[in-house]
């Protein structure tokens, strides 16, 4: 329980649509059903990780605590169209995926419709990207840029590989209890 508890805080933490920096303080999101509730043990959890994604991220740049600070605020800045993006392309992935299994009946503008604004988002996320690596080269080093892009990017491969594997589990999960015998 403690380790899928974790899971979901990381994956809530990290793919929540902010940068690593920002995560150190960034408020918890609101109180939601499910299992990704808050709770207190979840906000304790989450500060743990923010505080340690903060060492890293402080260690693997050589940011002095100026450069720090200002990090904290550009992510701040971004965090927000940063996460509305990660949201609309979650929906219109969905929408997109529901239209297609309708096979031949699918509504072809739709499905055109879905994929442009798919494009738009990505050219919107390229936008995002520019203007925060504009920010960025105030303070930080092309080379420290280089390294945070480089540890934002692994992150988020984490947190995918996570959430593939919490996938499998649950898909697991549902196929055994299919295949027992009603009791």
């Amino acid at each position: 329980m403690m380790r899928r508890v974790c899971v979901v805080v990381a994956v809530a933490v990290l793919a929540g649509g902010g940068s690593l920096a920002a995560q150190q303080d960034t408020a918890s999101a609101p109180d939601t059903a499910g299992p990704g509730a808050e709770t207190p043990q979840r906000r304790q959890l989450e500060q743990q990780l923010r505080l340690r994604l903060g060492q890293v991220v402080r260690r693997q740049l050589q940011l002095t605590d100026e450069q720090y600070a200002q990090l904290q605020a550009v992510n701040r800045k971004y965090e927000a169209p940063r996460r509305d993006l990660n949201q609309h392309e979650r929906y219109l992935r969905l929408s997109l995926r529901a239209e297609l299994q309708l096979g031949d009946k699918a509504d072809q503008s739709k499905v055109a419709g879905y994929l442009d604004q798919l494009s738009d988002v990505q050219q919107s996320r390229l936008q995002v990207f520019r203007q925060e690596q504009k920010d960025l080269a105030g303070f930080l080093t092309p080379v420290q840029r280089a390294k945070y892009a480089a540890l934002e990017e692994q992150i988020r491969k984490r947190v995918t590989q996570m959430r593939q594997r919490q996938f499998q589990r649950h898909q697991a999960r549902a196929a055994r209890a299919g295949s027992r015998p009603p009791r």
